[in-house]
């Protein structure tokens, strides 16, 4: 999922912090048909781009329905939604939605589309069905980040000046709750089976962990250098954040609130998506790459080459498609996970499995083997 709050101003992205904003260029360093990332070696980049989809201007976040076969791509300068039919890889409408729109979340029961609109401090709710405009809801000051539980009837919305998140009531489409979190928020995302979400904070480098049951910030925990993007894995217990300032991923146990990873990526990573089925997280880098991860391993294990500067990612666990938004480009990269996925499958079928009563170790999992972790 990717929850960006950017502005771009004279080609070049402009970040808004509470320290005043952080100018970053996309270099794109990358030699051509060499597959790298930092601090891993990769010697096949199985995933690869299958199809690329022209969108609207500066599209920079992007969420996906695999059961109506629609993606839904927020283009940031132009301030509307285009809608993707994933059958086809063509954009088959385009919706009006607020100014600066930043991020996207899909509530598929409700047949509904979020988008956070960051100059107008407000949030527009989008009809899949038929496709429009239903509503726009009044936030708080620079709404960034947006998650949906569809089972409680909740939105969760981040506020990145506002200091808060913004509890909606899907039904009524009223706030029911303001928590209050750290200053100067980028993302968050939600557990659903742990009812807990995860805030970013750029400048204090940390997470915060919400009770939603509660409404109520119960801990926090440190992570790298301007973290910007954030994705749960339930199943597994855990949550991967992009910090950008040191390109880098941190990897958070969240049965026990607690980093027990940091795995270097390609520069500047932006957003990252994960597919809890395949064992696979993807992550949106600056360098004109996405780093592929092995969740069980936390390491990178290929990279794929899309357009210029993505700064979104989305996956499609069904169809086995990632789907990539290009800033510099105005395009979206389709990869297909697929052979990455099946070879995966292929190697843990052959693993020899652990005797019950002892249980194989892992190494890269620390906090599996230490309780007080």
């Amino acid at each position: 999922m990717m929850t960006n709050s950017r502005q771009r101003t004279r080609g070049r992205v402009v970040r808004w912090g509470g320290r005043g904003a952080l100018a970053v260029l996309a270099l794109g360093l990358t030699l051509p048909g060499v597959a790298t990332a930092r601090g891993s070696t990769v010697a096949v980049a199985t995933p690869h781009v299958i199809a690329t989809i022209p969108v609207g201007t500066h599209p920079v976040a992007v969420a996906v329905d695999p059961v109506a076969h629609r993606a839904y791509i927020i283009n940031q300068e132009g301030s509307s939604v285009s809608v993707i039919d994933t059958r086809r890889a063509a954009v088959v409408a385009t919706l009006p939605v607020g100014r600066l729109p930043t991020a996207v979340a899909l509530d598929p029961a409700a047949h509904h589309v979020y988008v956070t609109n960051y100059d107008d401090n407000t949030l527009s709710v989008l009809d899949t069905i038929r496709p429009t405009v239903l509503a726009t809801l009044r936030m708080g000051k620079g709404p960034v980040g947006v998650a949906v539980d569809s089972a409680a009837h909740r939105i969760y919305v981040v506020n990145q000046f506002g200091d808060s998140v913004s509890v909606l009531d899907t039904r009524r489409n009223t706030v029911v709750a303001t928590i209050p979190v750290p200053t100067d928020n980028s993302a968050l995302a939600l557990d659903l089976v742990t009812h807990q979400a995860y805030v970013l904070s750029l400048d204090y480098g940390r997470v915060s962990v919400i009770d939603t049951s509660r409404d109520i910030v119960v801990a926090t925990i440190p992570v790298g250098h301007y973290p910007f993007d954030v994705a749960v894995d339930p199943a597994a217990h855990r949550a991967y954040v992009t910090n950008y300032g040191d390109s880098t991923v941190s990897v958070l146990n969240t049965r026990h609130t607690a980093l027990i990873a940091t795995i270097p990526v390609g520069d500047g990573p932006d957003a990252v998506a994960v597919d809890p089925a395949a064992h696979r997280a993807y992550v949106a880098n600056d360098d004109d790459i996405v780093s592929v991860l092995d969740t069980h391993r936390d390491a990178v294990v290929a990279t794929v080459h899309v357009g210029r500067f993505p700064v979104g990612v989305a996956v499609d666990p069904t169809a086995h498609r990632a789907y990539v938004a290009n800033d510099d480009d105005n395009t979206v990269s389709v990869i297909d996970t697929s052979r990455d996925a099946d070879l995966d499958a292929r190697r843990r079928a052959h693993r020899p499995r652990p005797r019950p009563d002892r249980p194989a170790a892992s190494p890269d999992r620390r906090a599996d083997r230490n309780p007080h972790l």
